[in-house]
């Protein structure tokens, strides 16, 4: 397609660039994105960072010249001035690392475009003072062009003393002759603004700058291409099962196509290739970058499986979205061994924002869990032989009753009710054993610990309902109707107040609410049955309800046919009081 020959050539950073071809073709395929139009996407971005950004400014070139500086520099304050730039899409990268301590000022293209010489120009002769300038460029073609051009005219033109310094730190092609630059050139433009800062003349700052330059090396892994800020995402030259190695962020494809693998397997690729690079053993720092879309549970995953395999990892960078490629799925690794000095300036503050505190990694640090061992709590277990029958018996009702119960589950639910009171009768039934059931404080606490590992809402809530009951009950309590009924009513309020579910809405507390008022009103046993059996029939009678699975469904589904969970109530309140 047209897009797509455009978006080939767009990867060439030396090729010109034809910007109102480039809105054209990008209008005529927008996609969903928080954007206006795409000829204004930089300049609006630009804008939006510089309000939100403290002491920095842009400097009034639109939309030609879009450059971001520092506006609490000095030029004529004596300091060497720090300068990188290159094409938008990459953000935070550059600008967002203008800052005290960072650059003095970032120069930004159109998207995955070189800014022009013009551009480079103008933020090095509206920073530069006596002190001189360090440029840094990434080894792109349309890069090194753009900002040599500049360095030279800035010398000539201005009389300012400028040092180029070119980062090329990808690994991902064996003796490539031109290296591409990647997100290490972090670490060169943090060397350089911290030397900087600290009020080192030219030479030093662009000598440690160099030196960081020349050390750092940087490989990435994607398990996707980006998507250009309105176009239409085409077809992924990945498949499902691929992904993409030794890729750059202009989404351009990768050195290498493998099938994809896992976190474990990634990380071992990236590891072993950029270990290679560096001395056994030596003292790094590494920045875990985020090409733009990778969830921050995964990224984090991930770093814990890189530091696992770089042990001698002295300072840590992220994980973080530090220089991206749009909406890219993808990681880059970027490791430095560390000279002297170099931590140093890593560990130097900056203000910039988008910076993460370099840190030193370890182990995770483990505190003692501070909850009691349920088996401890029960200690030996003192067994009442009558309160353990009762309540084996009502776990074999429910057991008897799960089929019954799904069928009736099948008409005005999921069809799963009586399975989840079977598992909830047998994970009881598992601990009972253990249970000492002449203290019904413990009884109940045990049950509800039971319960909590059932899983959905009726295992959440009655493991909330049986836990604040054995909470109510006073340590030497024994089962008497004087002890249970007073912490039945606080354990089904305690339930309602949690599950939201009132008498009348179908569910079981149509069933429970009333049998526990009853019970500590002193109401006889075979009347509490008589009464759950009329609760669970009646909610047969309910014919709309704006609350649990039965609000999904008309009229004609629910009526004449009882609340499965009511149903199951009752067949414990009968299995109880016979």
């Amino acid at each position: 397609s047209r897009f797509t020959a455009y978006f080939q050539r767009a990867t060439d950073r030396a090729h010109p660039r034809n910007h109102l071809l480039e809105a054209s073709l990008l209008n005529r395929v927008m996609a969903k994105r928080f954007i206006n139009d795409t000829s204004t996407v930089v300049t609006e971005a630009i804008d939006g960072l510089v309000m939100s950004t403290p002491n920095i400014a842009r400097l009034d070139g639109y939309p030609d010249v879009k450059v971001v500086v520092r506006s609490d520099w000095d030029k004529d304050a004596g300091k060497v001035s720090v300068i990188c730039g290159g094409g938008s899409g990459h953000e935070p990268s550059f600008a967002g690392f203008v800052a005290e301590g960072f650059l003095t000022a970032a120069v930004c293209g159109n998207v995955f475009a070189s800014p022009s010489q013009d551009a480079v120009l103008a933020a090095i002769v509206a920073t530069t003072g006596p002190a001189g300038c360090v440029l840094v460029s990434m080894n792109y073609t349309g890069d090194r062009f753009c900002f040599g051009i500049a360095a030279a005219r800035a010398k000539n033109e201005y009389g300012l003393d400028v040092k180029l310094i070119i980062v090329s730190d990808d690994v991902a092609i064996p003796d490539a002759k031109q290296p591409r630059g990647l997100g290490g050139t972090l670490f060169v433009l943090k060397t350089a603004g911290a030397a900087a800062a600290a009020g080192l003349p030219l030479d030093k700052v662009e000598a440690e700058a160099a030196a960081v330059a020349k050390s750092v090396r940087s490989l990435g892994v994607s398990f996707s291409s980006c998507t250009l800020p309105g176009a239409e995402k085409g077809e992924e030259r990945m498949a499902e099962d691929e992904m993409e190695v030794g890729l750059g962020i202009h989404g351009e494809p990768g050195f290498e196509k493998r099938k994809r693998g896992s976190a474990n397997e990634i990380a071992d690729i990236l590891c072993e290739r950029l270990l290679k690079t560096v001395d056994a053993g030596a003292e790094l720092a590494v920045i875990v970058g985020n090409l733009g879309a990778v969830p921050p549970m995964e990224m984090s995953l991930m770093t814990n499986a890189i530091l696992k395999r770089l042990k001698s990892t002295k300072l840590l960078v992220g994980p973080a979205s530090l220089m991206t490629s749009l909406d890219m799925n993808g990681i880059q690794v970027s490791i430095l061994q560390l000279g002297p000095g170099m931590a140093e300036r890593i560990l130097a503050p900056t203000a910039s924002r988008a910076w993460p505190a370099a840190v030193a990694p370890c182990e995770p640090k483990l505190v003692p869990m501070p909850l009691k061992d349920a088996d401890a709590d029960q200690g030996a277990p003192a067994v009442d032989p009558a309160v353990e029958a009762i309540i084996r018996k009502v776990c074999d009702v429910l057991v008897a009753a799960a089929a019954e119960l799904n069928e009736l589950d099948g008409k005005v639910g999921d069809g799963d009710c009586g399975n989840t009171m079977k598992r909830g009768a047998e994970s009881i039934l598992e601990v009972l054993p253990k249970m000492s059931t002449a203290s019904p404080k413990k009884t109940f606490a045990a049950i509800g610990r039971a319960l909590n590992g059932l899983g959905g809402s009726s295992g959440v809530l009655l493991s909330v309902m049986f836990t604040t009951m054995a909470g109510s009950i006073p340590e030497d309590a024994a089962f008497t109707r004087e002890t249970l009924g007073p912490a039945f009513v606080e354990g089904v309020a305690t339930l309602m107040n949690v599950g939201g579910a009132r008498p009348g809405m179908r569910t079981m507390v149509d069933v429970l609410c009333p049998v526990a008022e009853a019970l500590k009103q002193g109401t006889a046993n075979a009347e509490l049955v008589a009464l759950a059996k009329e609760k669970a029939d009646a909610t047969a009678d309910i014919k709309s309800t704006k609350f649990g699975r039965s609000q999904y469904l008309n009229e004609e589904s629910l009526q004449g046919f009882k609340d499965p969970g009511c149903v199951a109530a009752a067949l414990v309140v009968a299995a109880i009081a016979q």
